[in-house]
């Protein structure tokens, strides 16, 4: 018998934080293959060996809640109707302090470990909302070193090294969960 926590990471910011390309990165690093232009909200098989020992599934959510709040309508519609449930899953948010409290307790009553992925560039540009937001109920906050750039490669290689640290964040979460 296996006994794991099922985590949930919401990824905290507004545009051009690095959220959506993080979301496309891990899908490479977790499940085998990539993609350009990604669909919202799916799930899929870990194929990561260290990672599928202990997590089968993973979903990621692609889009800001925001983004899409015309198809989603509430943050409770959007869990019980498009959130697709996995061992881990990723969803990202604007900095709408309402929203992300709503979301934390969704994630909740699904039985998750709600842990905040914040961005120093997201930090820098709007502080006070920042933490705010960190100031709720998470399970674990984690701040993201992420240095705004005009050079696009170095935005890449910032990425890359992120989606890195993350899935070896999962990694230790598979030895300790």
């Amino acid at each position: 018998m296996t006994i794991k926590s099922k985590q949930l990471f919401i990824f905290i910011g507004d545009d051009r934080t690095g959220k959506t390309t993080i979301q496309k990165l891990l899908i490479d690093r977790l499940c085998g293959f990539g993609y350009d232009r990604l669909p919202v909200n799916r799930q899929f098989d870990i194929t990561h060996p260290e990672i599928k020992r202990k997590y089968q599934s993973i979903s990621f959510g692609n889009r800001s809640y925001q983004e899409k709040i015309g198809e989603y309508e509430t943050v409770d519609n959007y869990f019980q109707n498009h959130f697709r449930q996995a061992d881990i899953a990723f969803i990202s948010s604007h900095l709408v302090l309402s929203d992300i409290q709503q979301m934390i307790a969704n994630g909740r009553n699904l039985f998750y470990n709600v842990n905040g992925i914040f961005w120093t560039n997201s930090i820098e540009s709007n502080g006070t909302v920042n933490s705010q937001i960190s100031s709720l109920e998470w399970n674990e906050r984690f701040v993201i070193t992420n240095p705004l750039s005009e050079n696009e490669q170095v935005i890449q290689r910032q990425l890359e090294q992120i989606a890195d640290n993350i899935v070896a964040l999962i990694i230790n979460r598979t030895a300790i969960s």
